[in-house]
């Protein structure tokens, strides 16, 4: 008998689940790559995120933020959204969760005619460049030590300029 799989809800973030998120980021990731308290905050509340939490009730499976992004700060430059972060706990990944929230950060993203999404990731994290790939995101560049000394990012871009608004 197979397990039934558990839908979570996608909500928006709520200033009181900030610890709850850094919790979550502390699970995903290793320094140099997991935000402190203050850094979260500061990416999460910025006037420019989006953020979706993926849960049920008061505990949290996953959060995505994107940022809303200029070229050049000039009034007609082209925006596109910053992938900030994906989170989702290690006993809920392979169902999708993941797929759904950068889906619906697409959305976001679409919705005020952005050009696309823009994104870093550790080019030896083999599992999330398989992910932003499956994604229809294409590597455009890498930056050197990104990360720190040694750690450099591979720069991710999907185009989202004229496509359909389904996410």
């Amino acid at each position: 008998m197979e397990q039934k799989r558990k839908q979570f809800v996608l909500r928006p973030y709520a200033g009181s689940e900030l610890e709850a998120m850094v919790e979550l980021d502390r699970e995903c990731f290793d320094p140099p790559f997991r935000f402190h308290r203050s850094a979260m905050k500061h990416f999460a509340e910025a006037g420019n995120a989006w953020v979706t939490v993926a849960g049920e009730e008061e505990r949290i499976f996953g959060f995505c933020i994107v940022h809303r992004e200029k070229e050049d700060e000039k009034e007609d430059e082209a925006e596109f959204g910053y992938l900030v972060t994906i989170d989702v706990a290690k006993h809920v990944r392979g169902r999708g969760l993941g797929e759904r929230m950068l889906a619906a950060g697409e959305t976001w993203v679409r919705g005020w005619k952005g050009t696309g999404m823009l994104l870093h990731v550790l080019v030896e994290n083999t599992q999330a460049v398989r992910f932003y790939e499956r994604m229809g995101y294409r590597k455009v560049g890498t930056q050197p030590r990104f990360y720190g000394p040694g750690l450099d990012a591979a720069i991710y871009w999907k185009e989202l300029a004229g496509t359909d608004t389904e996410g």
